[in-house]
């Protein structure tokens, strides 16, 4: 082993925890083929949603529904159905539908992000860190919202090198963004930050730092 090697050694933090009390591995996005513009039908349900998403309507979750029986393997009814779902409140069926999402589709990282969105509304703090660094590094790394989670998540915790550098990974994805979609989790901060203090746990703490000296080496910044 020769000197540098022996130094950068020597410099290596050790993980507060093990990975695999952190994220799950063994979950990665598979290549998808299906775009949602050739889907007509589940576009305009969608579309329908969003223009009524304080007050969804029954027909939309009839189609999100029917689209997850004829494409089982396909993410997007998934995700729509849990998001259908979590306005509702019923945050166990999403929780269900999301898990088995993950398990039979093709793209994984957003039902991630979305389950950890799920346990973040019914106060499971350990629960959601874990999901969204899974969704992180199950993903292509064009989703900047796990990161804004994290890195306000660190901000609470006076975690500054592992906020600095989620926030730096959002940032980078999100730059061809527009400020308007950017804005959706920032708008979010304070009740992230509020959040993380109420429910904070050592594991909860130790989980932030571990991911942060491990997808930091992996992933590098942006």
């Amino acid at each position: 082993m020769g000197i540098l090697d022996f130094l950068s050694r020597r410099a290596e933090k050790p993980l507060p925890i093990g990975l695999e009390q952190v994220y799950d591995a063994s979950i990665r996005d598979e290549p998808e083929p299906r775009m949602l513009a050739h889907n007509r039908r589940l576009a305009d349900a969608i579309q329908d949603f969003q223009d009524h998403e304080d007050n969804p309507r029954p027909q939309e979750i009839f189609t999100f529904e029917d689209e997850r029986r004829l494409q089982p393997d396909y993410h997007v009814p998934y995700y729509w159905c849990a998001s259908y779902y979590m306005k509702k409140r019923n945050y166990e069926l999403a929780k269900d539908i999301l898990r088995s999402g993950i398990e039979k589709c093709r793209g994984k990282s957003a039902l991630c992000r979305r389950l950890a969105e799920c346990y973040f509304c019914t106060g499971d703090l350990e629960k959601s860190i874990y999901w969204f660094c899974t969704a992180i590094m199950a993903g292509d790394q064009t989703d900047f919202n796990p990161y804004l989670f994290i890195g306000y998540m660190c901000d609470a915790y006076g975690l500054k090198n592992e906020a600095y550098w989620a926030r730096r990974r959002a940032r980078g994805i999100s730059y061809t963004m527009s400020f308007a979609v950017l804005e959706y989790v920032h708008s979010d901060r304070d009740k992230i930050m509020t959040f993380a203090l109420e429910k904070k746990t050592e594991k909860a703490v130790k989980m932030l730092q571990a991911f942060y000296l491990h997808a930091s080496k992996t992933l590098g910044d942006l």
